[in-house]
This record gives structure tokens, sequence and C-alpha cells, in this order.
């Protein structure tokens, strides 16, 4: 009698033991979530400053019943678009418990963890005909792991949709998405993909996206925040009314940042295996951009500015004008943007097409003008705010006169290729006559740099003033 007492009594402890750490490990996975949602404002946040309308997106929590050994959450993720117009997304969550939750348990996955999410989309205005699509079930489900540490492994299923609405068809593969977190959830990487997005409407517009994989990192480390991420698809087309459709094969899309403080560097690039227009092949195309010291505060204030006067207009005035008031506002918030000293590079365009290839890169190194307003015109503006500038250019003869014929056409034109070649032809003799080009083996070449007032135009220096006599004589001869 007095061991089965113990052994009730010994069960008993390990049940409320049990109880009371199932109590515990949920209340941190709430602190758990509210940092999660935290940080997931804070990050939209930085990755919409420099666009009108920055505070789009929000993530909030509308709704949390905890319990013991569970809890249910309802998240809301708001958007804003162009217009103004509010779109709502709405998501439940079934949160469990750690530290073993029994579902996790019965999966045969006995490792100790903080909570397991399995969420899925609800329904809303904005989703409401995805659900009806699939009979009132759940387009999006998810499940995560949130592991103790500061660590969690999420994946996502978002099931197909073939929708037609007032002329409208919209066509989704349905997609896959996995994205793991550590460092106490600061740093993340996520990966995913669909095979098709088709959408067309009754006006001759339609836009098709194939074989799309997308990753995404970000690490954080003291002050700084770096993030790596890489988007690729194997098509993009475009078709718009008595136009030829714009199509891109194997296209690729880079974007990278890292922000120290205040200041960040930013780098995006873009790579096009094929450009067709129509019939028409274009050949190949790559465009990177680069951004030096660029004061985080500076983008942020700016853009504030600009929504404000957007917005005091109103969005049925396309082509507003500023009030000399309003101009030297934002001429001031310009002002401080170009105090850190930014530098701004455009990384070699590349355009390869069947005859050869052309490259043109620039770099722009700026400050903010010591005294504006001495400046007599924009042009002396612009000197003074204009620390440096690097201009480099290579146009092939061949590839230039291809790529004419085919933007006009798309046909082998005599006529069209001959009137191509006499443009270049003269274009860059006048070029050279001014020195501000050199011509070898069938392509023209030029090398700008300025500084310090003054221009070397490949390997001639002169002062600024002659510089722009001799481009204002290329274009008036």
């Amino acid at each position: 009698m007095r061991k089965s007492a113990g052994i009730l009594t010994a069960l008993a402890v390990v049940v409320i033991a049990y109880v009371a750490a199932t109590w515990y490990v949920g209340k941190q996975a709430r602190a758990a979530i509210e940092q999660a949602v935290a940080q997931a404002n804070e990050r939209m946040a930085q990755a919409m400053v420099a666009q009108p309308g920055a505070d789009r997106a929000t993530v909030a929590v509308v709704e949390y019943r905890r319990r013991i050994f569970s809890s249910d959450v309802v998240y809301s993720l708001r958007l804003r678009n162009e217009s103004g117009q509010l779109q709502e997304f709405l998501l439940g969550d079934h949160l469990q418990h750690g530290p073993f939750p029994w579902d996790a348990v019965r999966g045969g996955r006995f490792v100790p963890m903080l909570a397991l999410s399995q969420a899925q989309l609800l329904p809303s205005a904005a989703t409401q005909a995805w659900f009806d699509k699939l009979d009132g079930k759940t387009p999006v489900t998810g499940r995560t792991e949130v592991h103790f540490g500061g660590s969690a492994v999420s994946d996502w299923t978002f099931k197909p949709l073939n929708l037609a609405q007032d002329g409208e068809v919209l066509k989704f593969s349905g997609a896959t998405m996995r994205a793991t977190f550590d460092n106490d959830y600061a740093d993340s990487r996520v990966t995913g993909g669909f095979d098709l997005l088709d959408y067309s409407n009754g006006e001759g517009e339609r836009m098709v996206i194939d074989a799309v994989r997308f990753e995404y990192e970000t690490a954080t480390e003291a002050e700084a925040t770096r993030m790596n991420a890489t988007t690729q698809a194997s098509r993009l087309s475009l078709q718009l009314p008595d136009e030829s459709t714009v199509s891109l094969a194997d296209a690729v899309m880079k974007v990278s940042s890292e922000q120290n403080g205040d200041l960040a560097t930013g780098f995006v690039r873009y790579d096009l295996g094929q450009v067709r227009s129509g019939d028409a092949d274009l050949g190949s195309l790559s465009l990177g951009v680069r951004g030096k010291d660029i004061s985080m505060p500076a983008v942020s204030e700016l853009a504030r500015v600009y929504d404000e006067l957007s917005a005091r207009h109103g969005p049925q005035q396309e082509n507003w004008r500023l009030s000399p008031e309003e101009a030297a506002l934002l001429q001031d918030r310009l002002f401080a943007l170009l105090a850190s000293n930014p530098v701004v590079t455009f990384e070699p365009l590349v355009w390869k097409n069947d005859q050869g290839e052309s490259s043109a890169s620039l770099s722009l190194e700026l400050t903010r003008p010591a005294q504006p307003e001495s400046a007599a015109s924009l042009d002396a503006l612009l000197q003074q705010a204009l620390r440096g500038l690097d201009l480099g250019m290579r146009i092939e003869r061949p590839m230039f006169v291809r790529a004419l014929v085919q933007l006009q056409d798309g046909a082998d034109d005599p006529q069209i290729a001959a009137f191509a070649g006499e443009l270049y032809d003269n274009y860059a003799q006048r070029l050279q006559a001014a020195g501000l080009a050199t011509l070898a083996d069938g392509a023209a070449t030029a090398k700008i740099v300025y500084r310090d007032g003054q221009v070397d135009a490949n390997g001639k220096k002169m002062p600024v003033s002659e510089f722009m006599q001799r481009a204002l004589l290329v274009l008036l001869m």
C-alpha cells in the first residue's frame, strides 16, 4: 500500500512539474511571438523606407488565447496599396506548448522545443475568392518548430489557384517555402518557389512568370545587419494590347545590403539571359546599381516629407507642383541625405547580341552643397553637390546596328541597317573630333573623369566649361 502511494505521489509530482513547465514554456512562447512580430515590422519598415508610403505593411497580434498546454493566436497583416486602400490578411495559429508538444511526440519528434505552431490562412475580404475555390478549405498552411535558444524552422505550403472573375483570369501553381531562424531569431534564411503565375484580363493584358526560385538571408552582428537575396525565373512575359510581347528568359535578380549604425551600403543586380520583343531576339542584358554611405534616417525623413506632400496634393493630381516653401523643405531633406557623402554607382550595363556587345558604367560621388544659396543656377548647384564622376562607355558598331534594326521591326531590313550604320558613324566621329571618344576596332570608347573642378576626357584634362562646350558642339553639329 505504501509502495503504491509512493508511486502515485511520484506520478503526481511529475504531472505537476510537467504542467508547470508547460505553463512556463507557453509564457515564453508568447514573449517569443511578440519579439518576432516586432522584428518583422522593423524589417518591413527598413525594406520600404525609401518608398513612398513606407508604412504600408504592418503585422499585429489581434487575438491571443493562452491555455496551459496550448494557445490560439490570430495575426493580421495589413497592406496599403498605391491608392491608399487597405487590405487585411488573417492567419490563425494553434500553438502547442513545449517542452514536448503532443503532436510532435505523436509524429516521432522527441526533441525539446518551446512550441509547435500549426498555422493556416483565415478568410478575409482579400482572400475569400481563394477559399471559395477550395470549398472553404484554407489555401495556406504552415508548420513551425520553435526551439529553445532563439531558433526555429518553419515550412509553408500554398495551394494552387485557378480563378476567373469579371474578365480576369489568374492561374497559380501553388508554392512551398521554408524559413529557418537563429541567433535569437535575428538571423534568418528563407527559400522557396513556385512553377507558374499567369494573370490576364479582358483588355488584352497578360503576364506569365514561370519557375520562380528565391533565397533570402539576413545576419546580425553587433550593430551591423547584412542581407542577401536572390530571385530567379526561367521566363517572364508581358503582353499589352497592340504591342509586341516582351519576354525575358533566365532572369536573375540579386540584392544585398549592409547597415552599420545609421549608414548603409546596398547593391542590386539584374541579369537577363535573353530578351525578346515579339519574334526579335535582342540578346542578353545585365545591370547593377550600388549605393554606399547612405544615411537611412535621412532617407526615412525624405520619404516621410514626400509622403506628406503627396497626400496634401492628393492622388488625383498626377503632375502637382511644389510651392516655394514645399520645394525648400524637400531640398533641405535632400541636402541632409547628401551630408553623409554617398556614392552611387551604376555598374556596367552590358548588352550582348549575336553581333557583339556594348557596355556603360557611371559612378557619382555626392556631397552636401557648401553654399547652396550662392548657386546662380541648377548647374552651379549640381557642381557643388558633385564631388566626383567616373563615366566609362564602349559601343561596338555591329552590335549597335543589329540592336537598332531589331528594335525597329525585328527583321533584317537593309535600309534600316544602313541608316543605323550612318547614325553610328556620324555621332562616333563627332565625339572623336570633340575629344570625347576614341574609335578603334569597330568600337567607340569613352572614359570621362571629373575631380576637383577638372574633367579628364580620355586622358586630356580640361575645365568643366570647356567640356560642356565640346559636349554641346556634338549635339548641335
